[in-house]
């Protein structure tokens, strides 16, 4: 024995848990990663929140802007109804209801300034031929949204709308939000930030990151390729779309990765200590009170081939006590199978001796002899095929019955044997199936021969035009062997007497030895017979798997 019982013991409770502490410290390091992602996440979703609410609010302070600025007064100080002074004050108001900061400016259907709240329109909003390209992209009945970038670089969020008469366009209402006055009245966030529109121009940002070309483009595939977890100082990123015009990138460094790998090596390496210090430990204390039982267990079952009383004894009131309990069961059904196979073996030669001498009895010899006597007289063609298929028959007999043969093989012998039988007796037919695939099945030596002695026995003394046939099938696992004759002669009570006869050591019946030597052959072996309504004997055996023969 290379290990014993307790120091296998110990090994494995050592090794399972150290599995367990670098189970156990992987899932810290992967928490530890989880809860640090899952509170940025949190923060990025609640800064991204905040910042679209804030442009929502903005496009919709705007909105109103423009649509009461349009319905009060814009039309008539277009045909001069009203004064500049009328149309400030109203803006003025307005704008301070909706806590908006904007500027305001009046487009004629050309392009023309006809009206601007920014003193310095010219040198600090848009150029006049942009904006002229910007009316002209504009959808009636609906507010245009646009990011667009000044002449002094400050971006805005331009809303336009036309003013609508005999379904066209007359002039146009713009409203300005400079980047500064929206970033001013942002709540504070911990979050990088980036507002653009769907070409990628940028209308607000607290970051220079991911900006490119003079026009201050952004670059969405820079801030994607951040996103990896191997790249240096990687990024959480959060996209919100806020409408068709107006989408929100938020973003924030991740936990520094060097730092969580250092902080969970030092973790698991304390957790793998503690671990292996305990269960040394335990192991100790285990082995130690379960190596008593096993060592008295394997002494007792070494020193079982030398008592006489095949049995454990062990008192602990635990499972090895049950265990000794169920080893005795074993040992006693071991011992009444061991004198079972013993009776079996015996029973085994008894029936092979005289199956070999009931083969070929000397009636049977001696009325081929007798043919051949006579055919010799009359047919030497006929003498010659008796001859050899006695000599194959006698030949193929005297050797060992106990070793296993072929169906093909077998099968020959028999349509020889009913070859002879054929010659002597005119009237006589025989029909062999079987496929041909089965031919290589091995099977206990002439073990339908008893089957065909009693159907040529007991059928010629009923019928002198015996046909007998021998039917060979097989179905998945399932051999399955009929032996037939139309002479009809089996009454019920010989039935009864054969089924009854199966267990018995003492029989000489064909049948039932023919059933035995199937039965140490295969696993499992069914044996039924009667007479069929055309009046045919029968005679059939069922077998599946195969045994230790």
């Amino acid at each position: 024995m290379p290990h014993s019982f307790k120091h296998s013991l110990q090994k494995e409770i050592l090794h399972r848990s150290s599995l367990a502490a670098l189970a156990t410290s992987l899932l810290l390091l992967i928490l530890l990663f989880g809860f640090s992602y899952f509170l940025q996440k949190q923060q990025l979703a609640k800064d991204t929140q905040q910042i679209t609410q804030h442009v929502q609010d903005m496009k919709q302070a705007n909105y109103e802007l423009l649509e009461t600025m349009n319905k009060k007064m814009v039309p008539e100080f277009i045909e001069g109804k009203h004064t500049d002074r009328e149309l400030f004050s109203l803006f003025y108001e307005t704008k301070a209801q909706l806590k908006l900061s904007s500027d305001f400016v009046i487009l004629d259907e050309t392009g023309e300034l006809l009206f601007s709240t920014n003193r310095n329109h010219k040198e600090t909003l848009l150029a006049p031929y942009y904006l002229k390209l910007l009316i002209q992209n504009t959808t009636q009945g609906s507010i245009s949204e646009k990011v667009a970038l000044s002449m002094d670089k400050q971006h805005y969020a331009v809303f336009i709308m036309p003013i609508i008469q005999n379904q066209r366009a007359i002039a146009y209402s713009i409203s300005f939000v400079n980047e500064n006055e929206f970033v001013s009245s942002i709540p504070l966030i911990n979050s990088k930030y980036i507002i653009t529109d769907t070409f990628g121009n940028i209308y607000s940002s607290n970051t220079n990151q991911f900006t490119q070309s003079a026009l201050e483009k952004f670059n969405e595939k820079s801030l994607r390729s951040k996103t990896h977890w191997f790249v240096e100082n990687p990024l959480l990123i959060e996209k919100r779309k806020v409408d068709s015009v107006f989408s929100i990138y938020t973003f924030q460094s991740f936990f520094p990765i060097p730092s969580l790998l250092s902080l969970a090596s030092i973790l698991t390496l304390c957790i793998f200590l503690l671990y292996f210090w305990q269960a040394r430990r335990i192991a100790h204390k285990i082995a130690t009170h379960n190596a008593g039982p096993i060592e008295s267990l394997v002494f007792q079952l070494h020193e079982i081939p030398k008592k006489k009383e095949k049995k454990l004894t062990l008192h602990t009131e635990d499972e090895f006590e049950l265990i000794a309990e169920n080893i005795n069961d074993m040992l006693q059904e071991l011992d009444e199978l061991h004198q079972k196979m013993l009776t079996i073996e015996k029973e085994k030669w008894v029936f092979e001796r005289k199956m070999l001498e009931a083969q070929f009895n000397p009636h049977f010899l001696y009325n081929t002899l007798e043919t051949i006597k006579i055919t010799s007289m009359i047919d030497a063609s006929i003498t010659q095929e008796l001859i050899q298929n006695l000599t194959r028959i006698l030949r193929y007999s005297v050797t060992e019955l106990e070793k296993e043969t072929t169906l093909g093989q077998d099968l020959e012998i028999i349509e020889a044997y009913l070859k002879i039988h054929q010659i002597r007796f005119e009237q006589f037919s025989y029909q062999i199936n079987c496929s041909q695939s089965l031919y290589s099945q091995t099977v206990p030596k002439l073990f339908l021969l008893p089957l065909v002695e009693n159907a040529l026995k007991y059928g010629r003394q009923y019928r002198i035009d015996l046909a007998i046939s021998i039917q060979i099938t097989q179905y998945q696992e399932a051999l399955t062997f009929i032996v037939k004759d139309n002479a009809g002669g089996l009454t019920k009570q010989e039935r009864l007497h054969i089924l009854e006869s199966l267990n018995s050591p003492h029989t000489q019946h064909g049948i039932v030895n023919s059933y035995k030597r199937l039965n140490n052959f295969f696993e499992n072996v069914e044996l039924d017979l009667g007479v069929n309504p055309q009046g045919e004997t029968w005679v059939k055996f069922v077998t599946k798997g195969r045994t230790h023969v």
